[in-house]
């Protein structure tokens, strides 16, 4: 009896280990997947909002452009537009400058009627916001067409180095994960290699060998992955209160889609590891596995 009981007992702190050893790796999957992916929100939400700025000539009548405007409405790279007109203009300006410099100018704004363009996401890339300013500028009834290019390109350098990063970091985790993961998991079989090759001996099945572990594993893996999923959640609690501003670019549903990937990961390491961990004691012989 106390054999037995020393037995369960070893047993099931080596289930509870694999628990925690398959939680903590899955929560730095999790938090990684989190960083790339706010990451790519971030990059999108900064393309979205950039404004390159369509400045027409003065002498054109309101009739022609707002054709112009319809025009450019329609094309493809379009996302949406507004008009500004020199009034408008002269008005933001002076209450970002914090004085009216009008008066100076004898009540007339110096800057010529604009159409704010916001392009599409698959056009916000260098090349392409090149070729369209290029284009506009083409036209006759366009004065100048003004968009920050530096920052763009900076802005697009910086995120593909970021991502290629945040990629490389990421599979080097998902292997150091499996690797810990399988490992934890096969010195939690290593007590019952005996009991396994007993059974191949009598002439159990491989699959017959494996469903039990299989069973176990799944459960070990479902079980961390919960819990990792509830630690995930609530660190986006924590940063939902005391830094709410890391949330912003973060909806319900990219969240929902980082916990069932979590979930998926878990449970498919689990039984991976279990697998194969069970299959090397099958396959030994009755002198390796008193020596492995």
């Amino acid at each position: 009896m106390g054999i037995d009981r020393q037995f369960k007992a070893r047993t099931r702190t080596a289930s509870v280990s694999t628990v925690i050893g398959i939680t903590l790796v899955l929560v730095m999957l999790g938090v990684q997947g989190f960083i790339l992916y706010n990451g790519k929100a971030l990059e999108r939400s900064f393309k979205e909002d950039m404004v390159m700025q369509v400045f027409l000539k003065r002498q054109l009548k309101e009739a022609d452009v707002m054709r112009f405007r319809k025009e450019l409405d329609a094309e493809a790279f379009t996302r949406q537009t507004e008009y500004v007109s020199p009034e408008e203009a002269a008005e933001t300006l002076k209450k970002d400058l914090g004085e009216d410099f009008l008066e100076v100018l004898g009540g007339v704004s110096p800057i010529d009627p604009n159409i704010q363009l916001k392009v599409s996401l698959a056009y916000a890339e260098p090349d392409s916001l090149r070729w369209i300013a290029e284009s506009l500028r083409k036209d006759e009834r366009v004065s100048e067409v003004v968009y920050n290019v530096e920052a763009v390109e900076n802005l697009n350098a910086n995120f593909v180095t970021l991502n290629i990063g945040g990629l490389v970091f990421l599979g080097l985790l998902l292997f150091v994960a499996v690797a810990l993961i399988n490992n934890t998991i096969r010195l939690a079989i290593y007590s019952k290699r005996f009991v396994i090759r007993t059974m191949h001996l009598v002439g159990a099945t491989r699959w017959f060998i494996k469903r039990p572990f299989l069973m176990s594993g799944l459960w070990q893996g479902l079980v961390a992955s919960m819990l990792a999923v509830g630690v995930l959640v609530g660190l986006a609690q924590l940063a939902k209160r005391y830094v709410p501003a890391l949330l912003e670019h973060t909806d319900a549903l990219s969240m929902a889609m980082l916990f069932g990937a979590v979930l998926v990961v878990g449970l498919l390491i689990a039984l991976a590891s279990t697998w194969f961990a069970v299959g090397r004691y099958i396959r030994m012989d009755h002198e390796t596995i008193h020596w492995s």
